[in-house]
């Protein structure tokens, strides 16, 4: 199956705008940021503070809704689900 990954701000410098992943059935959202990191280990530090657990404002959204509110990193995805990686940002 193929899940959409998009990153914004900073994430662009690491990963492309928007891509498209292979995965197995079954696969969750801690999967397909461990394939991504796979590719970019540069990735690793910019999401996770210790393993599995999330940089503080990182956001992870499947198909819009934050996985904080579903089942985290173990939020299964379907075929064509769009997940969206956000990295902390400021402003004012």
């Amino acid at each position: 199956m193929k899940v959409i990954v998009r990153s914004f701000a900073t994430f662009r410098k690491i990963l492309e705008n928007e891509r498209e992943v292979e995965c197995p059935e079954g696969a969750t959202v801690g999967d397909i940021v461990e394939m991504l990191i796979a590719e970019r280990p540069a990735l690793r530090d910019e999401i996770f503070a210790a393993p599995g657990v999330l940089q503080d404002h990182v956001n992870i959204l499947r198909n819009g809704r934050n996985i904080h509110f579903e089942e985290g990193l173990q939020t299964v995805v379907a075929d064509r689900n769009v997940i969206s990686l956000f990295p902390p940002v400021g402003g004012g």
